[in-house]
């Protein structure tokens, strides 16, 4: 009889342990982008590019920089864009030709969302390639 009892508690225990609920809830964690600058440093090759992506989180102006380039005063094109297929990924929608400068050269209106811009030869870069760096503006 004693084994029996024993028997019975053990499974009540383990019934009453496969019962309990876990009431607290987990919501997954997004990321708010938020309005910044963002500066990068690349090494264009011949016919290269260098782009970075960047996310708009509102309504807003876009200023790029070609801040640097070394050899200095190295033309380049410049241009933004939305992530795609083309250049280095990027779909450009503006370019301009730019030298170093410490003003934006290129701007754009964008609305919140996922976009690119960066530096591309157009046909000046030696075979050594040009140090760029780039600031991106955003909202």
């Amino acid at each position: 009889m004693n084994r029996s009892l024993g028997l019975a508690i053990l499974m009540l225990t383990l019934a009453a342990a496969g019962c309990g609920s876990d009431n607290t809830s987990t919501t997954p964690s997004t990321t708010t982008p938020t309005a910044g600058t963002d500066t990068f440093t690349a090494t264009l090759a011949p016919g290269g590019t260098a782009i970075h992506s960047f996310t708009a989180s509102t309504t807003g102006t876009v200023s790029v920089t070609l801040t640097t380039t070394n050899p200095p005063a190295t033309p380049l094109g410049l241009g933004i864009g939305i992530p795609g297929g083309n250049i280095g990924a990027c779909d450009l929608t503006k370019t301009i030709q730019a030298v170093p400068g410490a003003t934006a050269q290129l701007t754009a209106t964008v609305e919140g969302g996922s976009y690119c811009a960066g530096a591309f030869d157009i046909g000046t870069v030696g075979r050594n390639g040009v140090l760029v760096t780039i600031s991106v503006a955003h909202p």
